[in-house]
């Protein structure tokens, strides 16, 4: 869910907007619809929103006055307004967009779609900058629009599904659109192993091992190829 705010100063146009989110973008969530800089500056000292939607004319002042009085702007910012002439100056603020009135629904959805990936790009880089702190660090697989976090001591193996990895987990599989190879250089320093040209094995979920497969954690029994028997002689 997006937290949203739409600073508009005109009632009819901000519910037009409200609506036209409302049909293309069902994980948006509208938290308000306020009208100058005054209440804009109070609500957002309290209220962290991830997406605002931005009419450059408001009634008590242009938008970039509001915008010089926030000291960290952390929310992602689509200009819409009557006027073209204010564009340079929008993306100096590191505007998304810039759309011009009256709001076409093609511009608008394109519009969409690049805060969602900016959003979803600051998340993945914070993520990845706690991460780096533990000890044994968490693994994301993105899967069409849904982000799996897993932990790296929860994975007993991969296997490789023509273009795809498989990982099989204590309590779930996930099928990820990345090759073995890719998941095999991130996991090597924590002890997996290529045991086949189509499987990678956590070391310390092998329960036992024949000559020619190694039995996992969950009953799994994964081949080992010839080349690689080598690893479990005595």
């Amino acid at each position: 869910m997006y937290k949203v705010l739409i600073i508009e100063d005109e009632v009819a146009a901000a519910s037009a907007l409200e609506k036209m989110l409302f049909i293309l973008e069902p994980e948006f969530k509208i938290c308000a619809k306020i009208s100058s800089i005054f209440e804009s500056l109070v609500f957002l000292k309290d209220t962290s929103v991830d997406i605002v939607f931005l009419d450059i004319q408001l009634a008590d002042g242009d938008c970039f006055e509001l915008l010089s009085k926030i000291p960290q702007i952390n929310f992602s910012i689509i200009f819409i307004t009557a006027y073209n002439n204010h564009a340079v100056k929008a993306f100096k603020f590191s505007a998304i967009d810039y759309i011009l009135k009256p709001v076409d629904p093609d511009d608008l959805a394109k519009a969409i779609v690049k805060a969602k990936e900016r959003i979803n790009n600051r998340a993945q880089i914070e993520y990845f900058l706690s991460n780096r702190k533990k000890e044994v660090p968490r693994l994301t697989l993105n899967v069409l629009s849904e982000t799996f976090y897993v932990d790296i001591e929860d994975i007993i193996r991969l296997e490789a599904d023509t273009a795809y990895t498989k990982f099989i987990l204590k309590n779930k599989i996930i099928l990820v659109s990345k090759n073995m190879k890719y998941y095999e250089d991130l996991l090597s320093e924590y002890d997996f192993i290529r045991v086949h040209n189509s499987h990678l094995v956590a070391k310390n979920k092998i329960i036992s091992k024949k000559l020619a497969h190694v039995v996992m954690s969950n009953g799994d029994e994964v081949p080992v190829s010839v080349r690689k028997r080598s690893l479990f002689k005595k």
